[in-house]
């Protein structure tokens, strides 16, 4: 009973909102004044006109999604704009000919016995587990193994590589001899802040991930047209590399392209590079990441550094594969004293080696590989593109090594990124395609949702009062009936 009252007065609202709802061509449908084969060709226009906007309004959203932002490029004025010095990085790096006084007194204090002789294979392990740029594919095992069974000389440890690498590696006092900007002196372990990375500990200038912008330890560097020179001489006692990068950037192994290494003693290189800065629109934060094919440095908090950068993204990926891929991961990895990832030990680290975990392909930043492990990492939406048009190198018989990073005039271009389609251009174009098509505005919304309750509600009470009324003029003509003389 409550079923069949149902479906009347659907059927009784559907035929009422055909012939009275604001959608061009569905009341001639609902007509029965018209000949039915009138009724079936406004069907056919009906079904049309709704393929029609349905078919352009999927066009017009692939089209926003995939070109919703353009990159042009734009004229600056040198008299007002600004153009800064790219952010540097420093790496100490390991150097077979260097002979490092600390770790040859570690691996004096593993012998047991003054019998006992230095271990020169235990020596070469340590430095590659310390020195990512001495470490080569299979080389874990080939230095330890003939070792493991030996009681009577010195084994490669097993674990607390952490405190190893700290012991060893120099500090900034230890590998800074002299920082120049423009030719004056500052000193550099004031502005040079040190960071973790998949190269060890690292030291950078002018960072966002290890100081607060313009801060009391940003060097400024800005360059305008009053002052346009723009040269960075860096001296260093040890071998070192050096990564001109974005402000947002951390030196990785894999990200070579402005990596430059001051290996020899005596060495004396010079860079000569270009920048061209790149702004953003206001409103490109207000698309999808994946619309505009970037992301801004603050926007993603979930890594272990400050910034979201595109080599922040890589060095978490490969971090987060070591530890799926071995339950642990190099010590390299470890970000400050907070970090409780767990840490490889001698197994750990044969694992890593065997799975080429420890310095991977470059073909882990290609997000179309669909073999090993594969980073789907964006770029910073503030990433400047940094040029290099020349280097030269020399050596000096001298102990220490240096290099000058020079920009080669100011930038007279820059790029800005911009919205060509926004939010409200989604609103205004579907509702023009509804409009032109099936005659559809916010008011035919509003006319569906009264009919469909409002309405409903009204007709469902109506078929109610209407059954009781005639099941009341029913029971009155049945009394009439027995109580009528015969």
């Amino acid at each position: 009973m409550v079923v069949a009252r149902t479906f009347r007065v659907l059927y009784r609202i559907l035929i009422d909102y055909c012939s009275n709802c604001s959608l061009a061509g569905v009341g001639y449908i609902s007509n029965r004044k018209y000949h039915w084969t009138e009724r079936l060709f406004w069907i056919g226009c009906v079904l049309f006109a709704w393929t029609g906007s349905y078919l352009l309004i999927k066009t017009y959203m692939e089209l926003f999604r995939k070109d919703a932002v353009s990159i042009v490029v734009e004229n600056l004025d040198k008299r007002k704009d600004i153009t800064s010095f790219p952010s540097v990085g420093v790496c100490e790096m390991g150097y077979t000919k260097q002979q490092y006084d600390a770790l040859q007194h570690m691996i004096d204090g593993f012998r047991t016995s003054e019998e006992m002789e230095y271990n020169y294979d235990v020596e070469e392990f340590m430095l590659r587990l310390i020195y990512h740029n001495l470490y080569n594919y299979g080389s874990i095992k080939s230095y330890c193994t003939m070792y493991k069974d030996c009681d009577d000389c010195v084994k490669c440890p097993v674990d607390g590589y952490p405190k190893f690498s700290v012991a060893v590696r120099a500090n900034c006092s230890q590998l800074f001899e002299e920082c120049r900007w423009n030719g004056r002196v500052f000193d550099c372990c004031s502005y040079f802040r040190v960071i973790q990375t998949t190269m060890g500990s690292c030291f950078l200038l002018n960072s966002v991930q290890t100081i607060k912008k313009y801060g009391p330890y940003w060097l400024r560097t800005d360059m305008s047209m009053a002052s346009p020179r723009g040269e960075l001489l860096l001296n260093f006692t040890r071998a070192t590399t050096a990564y001109v990068q974005n402000e947002e950037d951390i030196p990785h192994m894999l990200l070579t392209t402005l990596q430059f290494n001051q290996m020899p003693e005596g060495y004396t290189g010079k860079i000569f590079i270009t920048v061209q800065n790149i702004a953003n629109d206001p409103l490109v934060r207000t698309v999808d990441k994946h619309v505009r094919r970037c992301v801004f440095p603050d926007e993603t908090t979930d890594t272990g550094y400050a910034k979201y950068s595109y080599s922040v993204c890589v060095t978490e990926c490969l971090k987060t594969a070591q530890i799926k891929t071995c339950n642990c991961c190099h010590h390299n990895m470890l970000l400050g004293k907070n970090d409780k990832s767990p840490v490889c030990g001698y197994d750990g680290l044969n694992c890593l080696d065997q799975r080429d975990l420890m310095f991977p392909q470059t073909t882990i930043m290609q997000p179309w590989r669909t073999n090993g492990l594969v980073c789907d990492c964006f770029p910073s939406c503030t990433e400047h593109e940094i040029r290099i048009i020349g280097r030269e190198a020399d050596m000096e018989s001298r102990s220490g090594r240096s290099v000058l990073i020079k920009i080669m005039g100011l930038p007279s271009q820059r790029y800005r990124r911009q919205i060509v389609r926004e939010n409200i251009d989604v609103v205004v174009s579907i509702g023009g395609i509804l409009g032109l098509f099936t005659g559809a505005s916010i008011l035919s919304l509003v006319e569906f949702i009264y009919f469909f309750t409002v309405r409903f509600g009204s007709y469902v009470v109506a078929e109610i009062n209407e059954e009781n009324k005639n099941a009341l003029e029913g029971a009155t003509d049945r009394d009439e009936i027995r109580t009528k003389p015969h």
